[in-house]
């Protein structure tokens, strides 16, 4: 009961802020954002590992998604710590996990819980993206929205897969980034530089955008915000997006 009412006072306050408040942090003109530093500063090596609630729920989208799997390759880009890939292997039978990040510090850490594979990689460096192997399945979470060619990444990751490609990001349609523009202020989806995202879906652009980019065979899966009226009114009361997009047949490219 207390912890109910806990995460409810959490919510509120969190809702509060993400409404009418700025982000603490200053905006220094010189400097750019550090994967290296986010790691080590905001949460350290004990605690890069562990998901997040949100992390666990899209880990656990994606298990369901497999179930009956058997044997995969599956490639994590952006894997920070690499919890994510850690829980699907944990409940689906991988052949082989591989983890690509910008920050050689996380890929560390990703290391010490047990993804063997680790390829460094900067997603905002086109010539970068040759580095990603062929998959079954390739893992674009919270990333598409960090760069500006977001349809290049896209693209260059279902040419690789066999299967399938897992993609998320928040929803700008969300109720609170509404309120928040209601109320004469842009939604702040940053937190230590502005420049963090850069693209912004809601539910209604992305299957725009998904439908323009010829892609047709994809689920899209919607987690966070209030329980129940986010499954009821998914573009307004889901917090974010998950898409699962198919490979149209299993080894061939669209």
């Amino acid at each position: 009961m207390w912890k109910k009412f806990k995460d409810k006072l959490y919510f509120l306050k969190t809702g509060y802020q993400r409404i009418f408040l700025y982000p603490k942090s200053s905006i220094k003109v010189e400097e750019s954002l550090n994967y290296d530093r986010y790691w080590q500063e905001k949460r350290g090596e004990s605690y890069a590992a562990v998901l997040t609630g949100s992390q666990r729920m899209r880990a656990d989208i994606i298990i369901r998604a497999l179930k009956g799997e058997k044997d995969i390759v599956i490639g994590d880009v952006g894997c920070g710590g690499g919890g994510i890939l850690k829980r699907i292997a944990e409940r689906i039978s991988l052949k082989r996990s591989i983890g690509y990040d910008s920050s050689p510090y996380i890929l560390g850490v990703a290391k010490k819980v047990g993804i063997a594979d680790t390829v460094l990689l900067d997603i905002n460096r086109e010539e970068d993206l040759a580095r990603i192997e062929p998959a079954d399945y390739i893992l674009l979470l919270e990333t598409l929205e960090h760069i500006p060619h977001s349809e290049k990444l896209l693209a260059k990751a279902y040419a690789l897969v066999s299967r399938g490609i897992f993609f998320s990001f928040p929803n700008s349609g969300y109720i609170v980034w509404r309120l928040r523009l209601l109320f004469g202020k842009f939604p702040a989806q940053w937190v230590n530089f502005p420049n963090e995202h850069l693209r912004f879906w809601t539910q209604s652009d992305l299957k725009w955008w998904l439908k323009a980019l010829g892609y047709e065979n994809y689920e899209i899966f919607h987690y966070r915000g209030p329980r129940i009226l986010n499954k009821l009114m998914p573009s307004l009361f889901a917090a974010s997006l998950l898409v699962f997009l198919k490979k149209e047949k299993h080894g061939e490219e669209r």
